[in-house]
């Protein structure tokens, strides 16, 4: 089988494999606090899911990119946060070098929710150059899928748990720090949160806030409406979270790829406007 990861090409390897396809991978992740989960698990779930999809498609797969847009949850140790500007010219160069070697189309696999506006922004902005980008988020394609994992809880929680899943399957048990209590950032079923706001206008998660049955947006970083919660998950239900994550792995990588496939087969001439 050919290379498909480009770290691990020569510079010869790599114009060979560009010109085997106009089309590359790039996984996007951030380093933030999930309670017991490891701090990484937003680019390493899509690391993990980009290899998979690379194997199978024979696409070029990108390193990982760990650091993107975390600046509701600066306060917890350990998170890393980059200026949404910052990151999202970071997407832009990286679409723009892609483009100098004959790449046409970018599947960015997401794994961070704050990063979804800037890739937006980024993929507008390299459209105008003949280049399509289409932005993948395997946690609402699992929602989607498997609506029946996930409950009526909160979504914030219950991605926890999918994303607990895919860690355990990813590195294995060791991975999970399960003791008594204190977490915060994303964890909590549902989440413990503090009305800071009064009792009418309640926190959903983050910047959402409910108000009369409908949901507003107030600015907050998540260190100030979070409270120390319970890891909620016990030792003998690891197994089943990491038989859970592998079938999850496995549905989304035959999800992304199918869609892979789909989108090479999109006539570039039509979708984008004439430069």
């Amino acid at each position: 089988m050919k290379k498909y990861r480009l770290q691990d090409m020569s510079w010869m390897e790599a114009q060979e494999a560009f010109g085997r396809s106009d089309t590359a991978i790039v996984p996007v992740g951030t380093l933030h606090a999930h309670g017991p989960i490891p701090i990484g698990i937003d680019a390493r779930s899509v690391e993990k899911l980009a290899d998979e999809v690379g194997r199978r498609t024979g696409l070029m797969v990108l390193p990982a990119l760990a650091y993107g847009e975390n600046d509701k949850m600066k306060a917890y140790p350990g998170s890393i946060t980059i200026r949404q500007d910052v990151i999202e010219a970071v997407y832009t160069d990286i679409c723009l070098s892609l483009h100098r070697n004959g790449i046409r189309r970018v599947i960015f696999l997401n794994g961070h929710g704050g990063n979804h506006d800037p890739l937006l922004r980024a993929g507008r902005t390299v459209r105008a150059l003949g280049l399509l980008v289409a932005i993948v988020e395997w946690g609402t394609i699992e929602k989607t899928m498997r609506p029946e994992l996930f409950g009526e809880g909160n979504f914030t929680s219950e991605y926890a748990l999918a994303e607990l899943a895919v860690a355990v399957a990813a590195d294995g048990p060791e991975i999970v720090d399960l003791r008594s209590g204190g977490y915060r950032g994303e964890w909590g079923f549902p989440p413990v949160t503090r009305n800071v706001f009064g009792e009418k206008i309640r926190p959903l998660g983050f910047s959402t806030f409910e108000y009369a049955g409908a949901q507003v947006t107030i600015p907050v970083d998540a260190w100030e409406i979070d409270l120390d919660s319970p890891p909620e998950v016990e030792p003998g239900a690891v197994e089943g979270l990491r038989r859970r994550g592998e079938e999850t792995i496995e549905r989304m990588t035959e999800y992304i790829s199918a869609f892979a496939r789909e989108f090479q087969k999109v006539d570039i001439a039509k979708a984008l406007p004439k430069t």
